[in-house]
């Protein structure tokens, strides 16, 4: 409470008991939620992400030898090959018929000239053989092993697949785990959201002046009419300030 020459007033401020109350319990309430709340748990590996884990480190550590090479080379192309060889020595034997009909037609048959011929068309007949065979050898192991290379770069990029939807269920369960142990920390939050909004004029009661101090009246107008007119215009001021 405080006066002053004009009066006097009295401010008086309290909490809502009600808010009182609820401010209480939910001090209460997280005392228990801060008492209960159990150790952070974290989701363990899903069995899809061990998989694809486990698969990729063998993938990416394991050499690559011949014999994955071999599991896919052509089964049909020694075959192929032996084909293709078989049309060559087709060709031998017709090129060698050619050449005994003009040696026969010249009167040759059997000459050095002859010889010379037949033994120039078998020497083409075996480097075209020789050289075809290994072409279609280093053209089938070629092919093998970009087939085999394939297959392995599909069997990792496979493996990531895996490996993310392992990890996407991995998260999903972290997400299970933590809002089972944090629903107590969410339910205090809402709460501690109401009670942080203020109502208007809650808790303060003021009153006004309640009687006026004639006596301090009288003297402020006494002095002011001091100021303006000496003796006389004191007493006139401090009668008006005594009736005022």
């Amino acid at each position: 409470m405080s006066k002053d020459s004009g009066g006097s007033q009295t401010a008086t401020t309290s909490i809502d008991p009600q808010i009182k109350e609820q401010y209480l319990r939910n001090l209460e309430q997280a005392k228990s939620v801060a008492g209960g709340l159990g150790v952070q748990q974290f989701a363990g590996f899903n069995p899809l992400y061990a998989a694809g884990e486990e698969q990729l480190v063998n993938l990416g550590l394991k050499p690559f030898t011949g014999e994955d090479i071999q599991q896919f080379m052509n089964p049909y192309e020694q075959q192929v090959i032996q084909n293709t060889l078989g049309d060559i020595e087709q060709s031998r034997q017709m090129a060698a018929l050619q050449n005994a009909q003009q040696a026969t037609a010249a009167k040759a048959f059997g000459g050095s000239r002859y010889g010379v011929q037949q033994s120039l068309t078998d020497q083409a007949a075996l480097q075209q053989a020789a050289k075809t065979a290994a072409q279609m050898r280093q053209a089938g192991y070629g092919t093998a092993a970009q087939l085999a290379m394939n297959a392995r770069n599909l069997g990792m990029q496979g493996a990531q697949t895996v490996l993310g939807l392992g990890g996407a269920r991995q998260q999903l369960e972290q997400a299970r785990l933590d809002a089972a142990r944090n629903i107590g920390l969410q339910k205090l939050g809402v709460v501690q959201g109401a009670l942080g909004l203020q109502p208007a004029n809650v808790g303060g009661i003021t009153t006004q002046p309640t009687y006026r101090n004639q006596a301090a009246g009288a003297l402020g107008g006494a002095a002011a009419g001091y100021q303006l007119g000496g003796p006389v215009g004191a007493g006139i001021g401090g009668l008006i300030g005594l009736l005022g």
